[in-house]
Formats: C-alpha cells, sequence, structure tokens
C-alpha cells in the first residue's frame, strides 16, 4: 500500500510517495501493472531497486537526501533573489575545482583530471552527484557574491603575502597541561637537559615523538597562539620561552595548557620567491576563494537548519536520524 506524505522545505511543499514495503519513489509511480525494474543480476538471479533500496537508504540515504534538500532550497532562494544559474557558471565550478587540487597537491594543472577523478572515485561522486554537486556550488556562490561579496584590503594581501613567501620560524615545542608540570619543564632545561628529550618525554603535542620540532611556520599564522608566535619573535636563535598559557590546536577540542618553546632559526620557503605586486592577482584568488568558501558553508548550514526534513521511510529516517545526532 502507497501512502504520501508531504515535506515543506524553504517554502516549497515537496512530495515524497512511500510504500510500506520500502520500495523507492522510483517504483512506488510505477504503473501496477507494470513489472519492477531489473537493475542487478547475482548469476541468474534478478535484483530489483526494492531489494536494494533498504540497504541503500541505510548506508547513504542521509548524504543524499541532504543534498536534495540543500539543492531544492537553493532553487527556491535563487528564483525568490532574482539569482540565475548559467551552464557557464557551473563550467566556472568545476574549472575552480581543478586549480585548488592542482594547487594542494603541486602538481602542473594538466594532472587536475587525474586529481578530480580521485576525489570523486574517494567520495562516491558518480556523473548525477558530481553534477548536482557543481550545480549546488555555483548557486551559493552566486548568492554569496550578491548578498556579501567578498571585500580585500592591501592588509589581506600583505598576510597572505607573509604566510606564503615570508620568513618563517624552525622551532620546538612542549606543552603540558598544568603550570606546575610547565615550571618542572622549565627546570630540567635550565639544568642543562636537551628540549628534544624533554619534550619527547612530557609533551602532550604530536610533534614530541619529534623531540618537539615543529614543521617551519609564518608569524602571520594564525593557526598558532598569538602568545607563541611574539615569543618567538622576541626570543634570539637557541633559546628557550618562559612558559606560556595557550590553547592550541585545530581540532573541535583544542588543548589547553602551558607551551614552552625554543627558536631554532628561521628559513624562507623553497624556490623563487615573488614580489608582492606579482603575486597580488593570484593572492587575491586564493583570498577570495577562501573566504567565499567559508560563507557558502555557512550559507548551506544556515538553509538546511531551518528547512524541517523528515525522514518518512523507516531505513531512510535510521540513517538521518544518525547523522542528525552526530551532527
Amino acid at each position: 500500500m502507497q501512502s504520501v506524505s508531504t515535506i515543506v522545505i524553504a517554502g516549497l511543499s515537496v512530495v515524497i510517495a512511500m510504500s510500506s514495503t520500502a520500495s523507492t519513489a522510483h517504483e512506488a509511480t510505477q504503473p501496477k501493472d507494470e513489472k519492477p525494474r531489473v537493475v542487478a543480476l547475482v548469476g541468474e538471479r534478478a535484483l530489483t531497486w526494492s531489494d536494494l533500496g533498504p540497504e541503500l537508504a541505510e548506508a547513504a540515504g542521509a548524504q543524499v537526501l541532504e543534498e536534495h534538500a540543500l539543492k531544492l532550497i537553493l532553487e527556491e532562494t535563487c528564483r525568490k533573489r532574482g539569482v540565475s544559474i548559467s551552464a557557464e557558471a557551473i563550467k566556472a565550478e568545476r574549472r575552480l575545482l581543478a586549480e585548488l587540487l592542482s594547487a594542494s597537491a603541486d602538481v602542473a594543472p594538466d594532472d587536475a583530471e587525474r586529481l578530480i577523478a580521485s576525489v570523486r572515485a574517494s567520495r562516491g561522486l558518480g556523473e548525477k552527484r558530481f553534477a548536482s554537486l557543481l550545480e549546488r556550488n555555483a548557486a551559493l556562490r552566486a548568492i554569496v557574491r550578491k548578498d556579501a561579496p567578498v571585500v580585500i584590503t592591501e592588509e589581506d594581501i600583505e598576510t597572505a603575502y607573509a604566510l606564503k613567501f615570508g620568513e618563517r620560524f624552525r622551532a620546538r615545542l612542549i606543552l603540558v597541561p598544568t603550570l606546575a608540570q610547565a615550571q618542572q619543564a622549565m627546570a630540567r632545561l635550565n639544568a642543562g637537559e636537551s628540549f628534544a628529550d624533554v619534550a619527547a618525554q612530557v609533551s602532550i603535542d604530536p610533534s614530541s615523538s619529534r623531540g618537539g620540532t615543529l614543521d617551519p611556520f609564518s608569524p602571520s599564522d594564525a593557526r598558532y597562539p598569538v602568545a607563541v608566535r611574539r615569543a618567538l619573535g622576541a626570543l634570539k636563535d637557541g633559546a628557550n620561552s618562559p612558559p606560556i598559557a595557550v590553547t592550541w590546536g585545530e581540532s573541535t577540542t583544542p588543548a589547553s595548557g602551558f607551551a614552552i618553546v625554543r627558536r631554532e632559526g628561521t628559513t624562507l620557503p623553497a624556490g623563487t620567491v615573488p614580489t608582492k605586486e606579482d603575486a597580488k592577482p593570484a593572492l587575491e584568488r586564493e583570498i577570495r576563494t577562501v573566504r567565499e568558501r567559508a560563507q557558502m558553508d555557512k550559507l548551506a548550514r544556515e538553509l538546511l537548519r531551518g528547512s524541517g526534513i523528515s525522514a518518512m521511510d523507516p531505513s531512510l529516517n535510521w540513517s538521518w536520524t544518525r547523522r542528525t545526532a552526530q551532527e
């Protein structure tokens, strides 16, 4: 028996046909006298969507439901705001993806297609899902550019240039939970123990396995605490800082504690360093891309948060409930 459910998403009434046997919407809309379409064979045994549907819904239903919901919301949002998405805008999203992948992997643009194929394979993006992804990104970017266009200042360019091409600290770190432990580590350093040995024994940072050695980083790199960057800037090569209260790490649960840092020197990025003026166009593109991406992600979350998605099928509801609980 078939039931019909209506879901209101951002002003849209979305009608979803369901059946009591958890068959897919595709089969639910088939004429009653039409045989279910065979989608796979196991030897000589035929499988239809109703055979695979519940398991598919449990495995990836929430992801696909969210993608379809966002597509519907964006279509309505673009209509209300007078934003149109052209075929060229969608092609531009693909070119941008190729550029970002090439830059992040530090490979020639000719290798972009190979990288795109690799990303699609790892994320299960077949032709339909990949095309839908590009279309959603184009819509999100168009809305963001209309509502809150990114403004890039000379200060932004200066910071980006310093991050990418400027001098970088070479340093070691000891990170411990309490001030008392930091003072104990400091006493050991003052007594002549090597920084690497103390870091390896007491530091809770992953760098402890390397004797506290950090990857070279810019004095402008906001991923590192301001107090640490200032301390390193004031130290001479080979000197240690006093204990510094910090919150360290990029995860959702960064470590809080006390850091001791040692300045080992400075270095410059490998390769030819362009002038700021020569680098400016590329830096502006990078800044705009990063900020637009952040705004697009925020917009997508806001649109989905108020969408009132309800999964009526039991298998799909199981997947959706788990996803929303994790978030």
